[in-house]
């Protein structure tokens, strides 16, 4: 039973049964003239991702690059999420000494994703996330506190004074 696309079994030498080394064979490449003073390199063709998977944070993206007359090459692009939202509000509402902290540690995880550094992207994305929970853990103890002690100031303390 023969299969479309199937390939000849590699020939064998005359010595002895030795068999010769597999060589693929290459479609012929189109021939490229040199670029002249004032022309562009031909310019690579970029395919759009699929339907229905967007990218997100900490996922991997696949980009698949081609050039006229080369075979096309496949990337992969990592992005970490760098938690930048959460820091900014952790700055703002919870605690500003941990927020800047946080934002701080945000901006290199969005340094390190841009240079394609995933490991201190990564490392940058752990801290700034740890940091934003002790931030947020911090204000909503603060808030808690602070409510409780407007309760008693109001309910025990000014009712004595005024007797």
């Amino acid at each position: 039973m023969a299969t479309q696309g199937a390939h000849p079994p590699p020939a064998y030498s005359e010595k002895g049964g030795e068999q010769q080394p597999f060589q693929p064979q290459y479609p012929p490449q189109q021939e490229q003239s040199p670029l002249q003073p004032g022309q562009y390199p031909p310019q690579q063709q970029q395919y759009p991702p699929q339907q229905g998977y967007a990218p997100g944070y900490g996922q991997v993206t696949s980009v698949v690059t081609a050039t006229p007359g080369m075979a096309p090459t496949m990337m992969m692009v990592s992005h970490v999420n760098d938690y930048m939202g959460f820091s900014i509000f952790t700055l703002l509402c919870c605690c500003l000494p941990i927020g800047i902290a946080a934002i701080v540690s945000s901006c290199e995880a969005q340094e390190a994703n841009a240079r394609g550094d995933v490991m201190r992207a990564q490392g940058a994305s752990s801290r700034a996330k740890t940091l934003n929970w002790i931030a947020l853990g911090l204000g909503i103890a603060f808030w808690v506190f602070g409510v409780i002690f407007l309760i008693v100031w109001f309910a025990v303390l000014i009712p004595s004074w005024w007797g």
